[in-house]
């Protein structure tokens, strides 16, 4: 896929944004876009307006089944690609994502989180002394920012690590714009799969883990395709965001040393990771909502059934809610929207944040002379996919 392909909201310049989106933030923040399969969606690009539309699921709902749209020559069409898919809290409207939201909750309350501290610092540490036993050089990406929010999903989940080639694989697929969607679906459908596999074991004799949990606590309450969706979506968001976090994260510390030195003596590390989680917004669109009623946005009417796609690292990146948003503060106590916001705030950010602030200290402090082992220009990112990120980040020490 060419740059000049990449859509406006997928598009980075490395950690900045383009001029292409500030452009639309700037000029036309709520912009009726044409997306690569060929639908029709309002680009929301603004901080306010994507905020806005986060707070309101009663007007901007997650759940397309049965909304009609007005097509442009007056016919009405239904978004049938849109539904709510079983188990997927990010796809629910109330009152049923309440209901599924208490039920998952348990899994991600502040003591278990808390509980979690101590296991989390032993993986991190049995990767650092994996990186350095192998020697220089090494990817960060497979030695270091996948295997630990892996481990650390498949422990609260329940999925046996063995298994984490095939699921990271899949996820990467799923969510690569690049790739054609008989190929991406093809993925999604082997996720669901292997999920159904997993419930079918947790069902017959669950354990302690969240989907053991759920099983026995709430076992006649939900079905097994709610399990399979919420397992999915738990193990993609899990890994996927955090990993991505990890990779990012290291590689703008290396090439900016006055925020690595910080981190390396403990200095504010809360406060770099939550500039790092604002300033690089790994999840770069959201679930697209749809328009439960006509409303006006940004003197834009919004018709019923049309779907809105909300830009976070552009919402991130707005100067009028965040001054000097371009500009890499620490001290700077931002309202960002890394996480969401409303009904849908990511249930997993407790977790994640646990996970960055203990791994990304530990890294510098262990290897001092990290650096990278190829040319800046020559990091691989991903081009264009939903969760922003690097394909490999090769280091040397």
């Amino acid at each position: 896929m060419s740059a000049s392909s990449v859509p406006a909201h997928f598009q980075r310049d490395r950690f900045a944004l383009t001029d292409e989106i500030t452009k639309l933030r700037s000029e036309e923040p709520v912009k009726y876009v044409t997306l690569p399969s060929g639908a029709k969606a309002w680009l929301v690009t603004r901080h306010e307006h994507v905020r806005y539309i986060l707070s309101n699921p009663e007007i901007f709902g997650n759940d397309g089944r049965g909304t009609p749209h007005i097509m442009g020559d007056g016919s009405i069409s239904v978004l049938s690609n849109t539904p709510a898919r079983d188990g997927d809290l990010t796809t629910y409207d109330p009152p049923d994502h309440g209901r599924l939201r208490r039920m998952i909750s348990t899994g991600f309350t502040a003591r278990r989180i808390q509980l979690l501290q101590t296991w989390i610092e032993g993986i991190v540490a049995n990767c650092l002394s994996a990186m350095e036993k192998d020697g220089p050089p090494a990817d960060l990406v497979q030695s270091f920012a996948l295997p630990i929010p892996s481990m650390v999903i498949c422990e609260l989940l329940g999925v046996p690590y063995a298994d984490r080639d095939g699921f990271q694989r899949r996820s990467v697929t799923r969510f690569d714009g690049t790739l054609t969607m008989d190929v991406r679906t093809a993925a999604y459908d082997a996720s669901l799969k292997y999920m159904a596999e997993l419930v079918l074991r947790q069902r017959a004799d669950p354990d302690e883990s969240l989907l053991g949990t759920l099983v026995r606590e709430y076992g006649d309450q939900i079905d097994d395709r709610e399990l399979i969706g919420i397992g999915d979506l738990i193990l993609l968001g899990g890994h996927e965001t955090t990993a991505n976090m990890l990779g990012l994260g290291t590689l703008f510390l290396l090439e900016n040393s006055r925020y690595a030195e910080m981190v390396r003596n403990g200095e504010n590390v809360e406060g770099v990771v939550e500039e790092l989680l604002r300033y690089l917004s790994v999840v770069q669109i959201g679930v697209p909502r749809i328009a439960r009623k006509d409303a006006i946005l940004a003197d834009q009417h919004i018709r019923r059934g049309d779907r809105l796609l909300c830009s976070f690292p552009s919402a991130n990146h707005d100067d009028a809610k965040i001054p000097g948003a371009s500009v890499f503060d620490p001290t700077r106590r931002a309202a960002h929207l890394a996480f969401g916001h409303g009904i849908h705030y990511c249930i997993g950010a407790p977790l994640a944040r646990m996970e960055i602030k203990i791994a990304l200290p530990a890294l510098l402090n262990r290897f001092p002379g990290l650096r990278l082992d190829v040319a800046p220009e020559a990091v691989d990112f991903r081009p264009s996919s939903v969760f922003y990120g690097l394909r490999s980040l090769p280091l040397t020490w």
